[in-house]
């Protein structure tokens, strides 16, 4: 049975005024799952931010390490106090772990309840009460199910246009109904999760009375995603390479002008340039049957890393060039393989330092981190 990945968007807004938002999210990959923490600290700004980074860094952190749920939540409820003027936590918590066969585990301490979206319909992820450490969470579990939506908010996000466009705020109901209309299964986790925060930014009316998080998980079977990069030191693996990479599941690149060639020579099929793209700092891209993507290697590789620092621009992008279609590649894909080559390519050489300080290192370091920071699984293999 094909394992179902967890495709997770966020998207926030400070409140107005401030320039560092009050809530937080850390997502933890492992074998066994996906581990997901969102909180709210009280108030806003830094002091809230650090309450909110405290509060998951400890419950993600004890989580990834295997120690049981109900301990997490009641370390997390010792830990943190309760403010004596407000009666309230310092900080909310909200925990979603997700298994690679769908089987889900929602937690919910003061914080709103998660919505479930499937088949069209919005309900509430179904919990119930329980008490730890004297405090009252909630939690749920559920197996969900391909093209399943989980969406957590914070409290911002319900009380969107209170006193003002909407008496009451946005509410629960109200998100839902926007939910409802707008998730479907072509859409995407960061897409749905950046329009609910634009929704809840127009309700304020520009002026966010509160910080205010969207955190959207989609169940979905992973993208994969294979790039051959740069010959391999022993010319004699060329073909078990081009073989591997025909071979492999999902997405196909290649990149730089003599990978191009040796993938061309050994499947016997044309390299076509594509010149009608033209961009003075971006070399064309090309055709290779069987292969979806051809670049030039390095500086292509490299603007591409640039690019998926800045994702929004990217997903609206229009340009056809190498490196805007090979960072739409890897910022799509779930895992990533990359075959590196060590063939050493002296126009990537300075003489004045080590040989092993090559660009080609350079950029796929690079590469890695950024990509791992999206919550990727990356693998990169030197040959």
């Amino acid at each position: 049975m094909q394992k179902l990945h967890a495709e997770v968007g966020i998207a926030q807004l400070s409140k107005n005024g401030e320039e560092l938002c009050g809530d937080n999210v850390d997502i933890v990959r492992t074998p066994e799952s996906t581990i997901i923490v969102m909180s709210d600290g009280l108030g806003s700004g830094v002091k809230a931010n650090i309450l909110a980074t405290l509060t998951t860094k400890i419950a993600s952190v004890m989580l990834k390490r295997g120690i049981a749920l109900e301990d997490v939540v009641n370390t997390v409820a010792e830990t943190l106090p309760v403010c004596r003027q407000r009666k309230i936590a310092y900080s909310t918590l909200h925990i979603i772990k997700i298994s690679p066969d769908g089987q889900t585990t929602v937690v919910e301490f003061d914080c709103p309840s998660t919505f479930l979206v499937r088949r069209g319909k919005v309900i509430e992820f179904p919990t119930k009460e329980k008490l730890v450490s004297g405090k009252t969470i909630r939690e749920g579990e559920l197996c969900l199910q391909e093209d399943d939506i989980l969406v957590a908010v914070t409290d911002g996000v319900l009380h969107a246009g209170i006193g003002g466009l909407l008496k009451l705020g946005w509410g629960w109901t109200g998100v839902a109904a926007q939910l409802a209309d707008e998730c479907n299964e072509s859409s995407d986790a960061e897409t749905i999760g950046q329009h609910l925060i634009n929704c809840c930014e127009g309700y304020y009316m520009g002026c966010p009375g509160d910080d205010s998080t969207s955190l959207v998980v989609k169940m979905r079977y992973p993208q994969q995603l294979t790039v051959f990069t740069g010959p391999p030191a022993d010319a004699a693996l060329d073909e078990q390479l081009v073989r591997q990479l025909l071979s492999a599941p999902g997405k196909k690149v290649v990149a730089g002008g003599t990978t191009a060639q040796i993938v061309s020579r050994i499947t016997n099929c044309p390299l076509k340039m594509d010149l009608t793209c033209y961009d003075p700092q971006i070399p064309p891209i090309g055709y290779l049957e069987g292969i979806d993507l051809v670049t030039e290697g390095i500086l292509t590789l490299n603007a591409a890393v640039d690019r998926l620092s800045n994702t929004k621009n990217l997903r609206s992008s229009t340009k056809r060039d190498g490196a805007t279609l090979l960072a739409k590649l890897f910022n799509n894909a779930d895992k990533i393989r990359v075959f590196a080559g060590l063939a050493v390519n002296p126009a990537h050489q300075n003489p004045y330092f080590p040989l092993q300080m090559n660009l080609k290192a350079q950029v796929l370091t690079k590469l890695n981190s950024v990509l791992q920071e999206k919550g990727k699984e990356v693998s990169i293999e030197w040959i």
